[in-house]
This record gives C-alpha cells, structure tokens and sequence, in this order.
C-alpha cells in the first residue's frame, strides 16, 4: 500500500513540475520533437537512397545477340548453362521473330529503316540473350563466363548496359547523408541534455524550499529525483508522440510527389509501415534512455549541496 502511495505523490509531483515550468518544458519537448524528426529524417532519406540503388541495378543487364541461323539446340544450351550460375537471378531469351518485332516497334516511324529491312530476304536479327545478375559485381564474372566454347561461336556480340557509375554515386551520396544525419543527431542530443538539465535546474530553484522541507523530514534522495525523471519521461512521450504524427502525415503525403522519380514505386509509406515497431521501439527506449539519466544526474548536483 505504501508503494502505490508513494508512486502516486511522485506522479502528481511530476505533474506539478511539469505545469509550473510550462514553457520550459514545451522548449525543451520542441526540442527532443526536433532531435526525433532528424532522426526520422535520415531514415527516410536512407530509405529512399537504398531504394534508388535497388530500382538501378534492376536496370542493369547483359545482352547476349545470337548469330542469325544460330540452331535452337544451341540457344536452350546458352539459356541453360546461364541459368545454372549462381550468379544469375533471371535470363531471358528473346527469340529472332520476336526480336524482329520488337525492332519494327522501335522504328515505327523511321520509314527508311524499315524499308531497307524490308527488301533483305528473310529475318536478319537473332534471338537475345537477356540474364540479370543478383549483384551488380557478378557482371565481370558473368562476361568471362559466356566466353564457354559451346556456344560462344553463335555469339555475335554482347552489350553490358551498365548503370555502375550512377550506383556508385548514389551510394556516395547515402554515405554522406548518414553521416551528416549522424552529426545532426548528435547536436540535437546535446542541445537535448542541456536543455533538460537547465529545465529540471530551474524547477529545482523554484521548489528549493519544498526540497528542502521534504529532505528535513526524511525523504530519500530518490524520493526527491523520480518526479524529475518522470516529468522528463513525460516530455519525451509528447516529443515522441508529435515526431511520429509528423512523420506520418509527411511520409504520406510527399510519397505521391516523388514517386514519378522512383518509377511509381517510392515504397516510403511501405517502409515506414513495416519498420514502424521497431523505429518506436528504439527512438523511445533512446531518448527516454537520454532524459531520464540527465534528469537523474542534474537533480544529483542539487541534492549534494
């Protein structure tokens, strides 16, 4: 019974911390809202930057162009030893009819390419060879392997349509972002601290006499410290609480605006929505983490004097 009391008179004393600084506290919940949403902010963008890489190497693929009379024993045999390679996420193989069409479809309007095809007797193009590596490093291995003697004789030519430089730009730009974010975050952290401390400073100035009573008559210094560390958990729920619907309706409403750079699929919302526990999870257990051993520690610098 004596616990639930005492935890109860800790609860309104945090309370009554909390609307006697008003404005202090809601400077220093503005404060942990911004060290959340950089947080989030940098999250977002990795999200994104991850994304782009992915939407990249997707792009990225070996074209394989097969001699006009090439047999199709020959070209099962290609597609075969290709589709072995665990390398190898995906291989197509476009038959000459096939590309036929689709060169016609290209060149709809060149009426002087289309003429000159149509007075060669028969289908001058071979079938295609399209193969899609899991990463974009096997391509190298990938060109050494199709040199196999099986079937490099009906190899007319290869085309590696690389986007490597574009990848590798933007996964100098995702590092730069991290690190900057990083920084970021740890000068809101900082700005977090000390704003923490001068508010608990503050409100224990204005309750000095009080605190002092309360020590007089036997209150433990822990007795003393939980209203502060409580009221500071308070603050960080609200700033979490805030953050978060920010975060929410932004994601949600800037996904439509960027997702004709990501060919329609941003995957923002998506990635919030998947990882959403455990983003909470771990911003809440840091900060709350954050303010509760600075509130702890201030109100330890008062109790020794």
């Amino acid at each position: 019974m004596t616990i639930h009391i005492n935890s109860w008179r800790i609860i309104v004393a945090a309370w009554k911390h909390f609307v006697r600084n008003i404005w202090l506290s809601l400077t220093t919940v503005f404060v942990l809202f911004l060290a959340i949403l950089s947080v989030n902010v940098l999250v977002g963008v990795n999200a994104l930057l991850m994304n782009a890489v992915s939407l990249l190497e997707n792009k990225v693929d070996v074209s394989v162009y097969f001699k006009a009379d090439t047999a199709q024993g020959v070209l099962d045999q290609a597609k075969f030893f290709v589709m072995g390679l665990p390398q190898v996420r995906s291989a197509e193989l476009v038959s000459a009819d096939q590309a036929l069409d689709a060169f016609k479809k290209r060149h709809a309007g060149d009426d002087t390419t289309l003429s000159a095809l149509n007075e060669i007797d028969g289908n001058p193009l071979g079938a295609t060879l399209i193969v899609k590596a899991k990463r974009t490093s096997d391509y190298t291995f990938l060109l050494e392997a199709l040199q196999n003697p099986q079937f490099n004789f009906a190899i007319e030519s290869k085309n590696f349509e690389s986007h490597e430089d574009a990848i590798q730009r933007v996964r100098l730009i995702g590092q730069s972002v991290r690190s900057f974010g990083v920084g970021l975050i740890a000068v809101f952290a900082a700005f977090s601290v000390l704003i923490v401390f001068n508010t608990i400073r503050v409100a224990i100035y204005t309750q000095r006499e009080e605190i002092g009573v309360m020590r007089l008559v036997g209150a433990s210094n822990a007795f003393v410290r939980w209203p502060f560390v409580i009221e500071g958990l308070f603050l960080a729920g609200l700033a979490l609480f805030a953050a978060t619907a920010i975060v929410a309706v932004s994601v949600t409403w800037l996904e439509p605006h960027i997702n004709p750079f990501f060919d329609g699929q941003a995957g923002l919302v998506e990635y919030f929505m998947v990882h959403a526990q455990q983003l909470l999870l771990i911003q809440g257990l840091g900060l709350g983490v954050l303010v509760a051993l600075s509130s702890w520690a201030a109100v330890g610098r008062y109790l020794k004097k």
